[in-house]
């Protein structure tokens, strides 16, 4: 970046809105102790109005805190933009000075909460390659025009001047942010919340419940159909916060392409634009999740170099594509990294199925006894999980697939959802090639691969030969801009 076009700003304070988002989170820096002292004192006090006046200082007391801190943060923090380095200064008790040098900054991303809304600032995310889940340097409000300094700074365009008209841009429709919601499939991170919720009810009311005897006892399941209700209750209630979740994360989606970065808008509430430069982007995902996966939809995710420690949501491309029209979607935005549709992928023999089905199936079969015995009245029929679960091996084995060519590697396997990774064989971090003793009697071999911090791919039950081209193939991406690497 030429010295003219370098920008300088004078050392400035936040601006004074951030005495109130500064004193927010200091408040919900104090929501648990504050919590735990609103419980023991309803629950371990009588009728009467004490406890209620106890409560009412509480939330007096804490408010109070709230305020100071935010006023002693706001007061000793300063940021400034001066001889190609971003300067930092914050800390009340222990002082901190971050810089972090122009030529670094990967992104300057914002956050437009409902307080942020409400002053007309933004809080800004100055992000690294280095940098975690907030970024290196957090300036919770700052002014649209400052803002729009620091991105000139950092693009070095020496000026106020507009950032590039965007080549192409996708919106997340408001049917399409429904069907998202409705097939989100956060489960598998909903249910140990409400398993956690229950715990902790557990030991708070637990005296009660025993104490109260029979009457305690009788919301307990003490049969198989009234188990199966409380677990459907469960999905159910882990289903509708997941749609919740989904709305408010994906809501307003927008996908932007320039020259060089991608800029994405989301957020119902907390309205979030982020900024992903194009050469950071080291692989994609297609993730068919499995209420998806029939009605031929996924999710497309990108792995970003210095990213890993950003959720999920930060790091999709698209939160609702048609399968069919993941590559057209690509081409528009990244074509650097187009080609998932292409042709079929190589599957796994048939002679791996019973590779895939057998442990879920045997894991399910000892799952299955221990129920049959626990739970009175069951009989049978807990053992009938062994039929589900061998599908889902099957499904596994049908997942299974890969292809190399044109310089990029495409491995598909499933989890719970069906993913496809997609990667310049150039960008890989490492691969290998492992080998059971069993697996060896029957000339099978896995293929693994990783890229990036979060993405890494792998194949089970490949037939021994071709994994092993597989595996010698990447070791040369230079031979696989050539040729198309294929099972025999």
């Amino acid at each position: 970046m030429s010295s003219d076009a370098e920008l300088t700003l004078a050392p400035r304070r936040l601006h004074p809105a951030g005495i109130a988002v500064l004193g927010v989170a200091s408040l919900r820096d104090l929501a648990l102790p504050l919590g735990v002292a609103f419980l023991t004192t309803v629950l371990g006090a009588g009728g009467g109005g004490e406890p209620l006046l106890r409560v009412i200082g509480f939330g007096v007391l804490g408010a109070l805190i709230a305020v100071a801190a935010g006023v002693a943060r706001w007061m000793t923090t300063t940021w400034a933009v001066a001889g190609g380095v971003i300067r930092h200064r914050s800390g009340v008790v222990s002082k901190r000075e971050t810089d972090v040098p122009l030529s670094r900054v990967q992104a300057i991303d914002t956050v437009h909460g409902p307080l942020q809304r409400v002053f007309g600032v933004r809080g800004v995310h100055v992000q690294t390659a280095g940098g975690g889940h907030e970024g290196e340097i957090m300036l919770p409000a700052v002014t649209p025009a400052d803002v729009a300094a620091l991105r000139a700074a950092v693009d070095g365009r020496g000026g106020l001047r507009e950032a590039p008209a965007p080549l192409a841009e996708r919106r997340l429709s408001g049917r399409d942010l429904l069907l998202a919601a409705l097939t989100a499939g956060q489960l598998g991170v909903i249910l140990p919340l409400l398993a956690a919720v229950a715990q902790i009810a557990q030991e708070v009311f637990g005296n009660d419940l025993r104490s109260t005897g029979e009457e305690g006892l009788r919301f307990v399941p003490d049969s198989a159909l009234e188990w199966i209700a409380a677990a459907a209750a469960v999905l159910a209630v882990g289903w509708l916060v997941a749609i919740a979740g989904a709305v408010l994360t994906f809501a307003g989606f927008v996908v932007a392409r320039d020259e060089h970065r991608l800029r994405v808008r989301r957020g119902l509430f907390a309205r979030r634009e982020a900024t992903v430069p194009v050469a950071r982007i080291q692989a994609v995902q297609l993730v068919e999740g499995v209420l998806r996966q029939p009605f031929g939809l996924a999710a497309l995710r990108i792995e970003v170099a210095g990213y890993a420690a950003e959720e999920a949501a930060a790091r999709t491309l698209f939160p609702l594509v048609r399968r069919a029209q993941a590559d057209a979607l690509l081409a528009a935005l990244l074509p650097e990294l187009a080609g998932a549709a292409g042709p079929a992928l190589a599957p796994a023999p048939r002679r791996a199925l019973r590779r895939y089905a057998f442990p879920p199936a045997a894991a399910a079969l000892a799952v299955g006894a221990i129920a049959a015995a626990a739970i009175p009245g069951a009989g049978p029929w807990p053992l009938l999980i062994v039929l589900p679960a061998a599908a889902w091996g099957a499904e596994c084995w049908r997942a299974a697939g890969w292809r190399l060519g044109e310089g990029r590697v495409h491995l598909r396997f499933r989890r719970m959802a069906r993913i496809t990774v997609l990667a310049p064989v150039s960008r890989l971090q490492q691969h290998g090639l492992r080998q059971t003793v069993l697996q060896r009697r029957a000339r099978l071999a896995d293929v693994t691969a990783r890229v990036g911090a979060g993405t890494r791919g792998h194949v089970r039950h490949l037939d021994a030969a071709v994994a092993g081209g597989l595996f010698d193939a990447l070791r040369d991406p230079e031979a696989v801009e050539q040729r198309v690497v294929r099972a025999p």
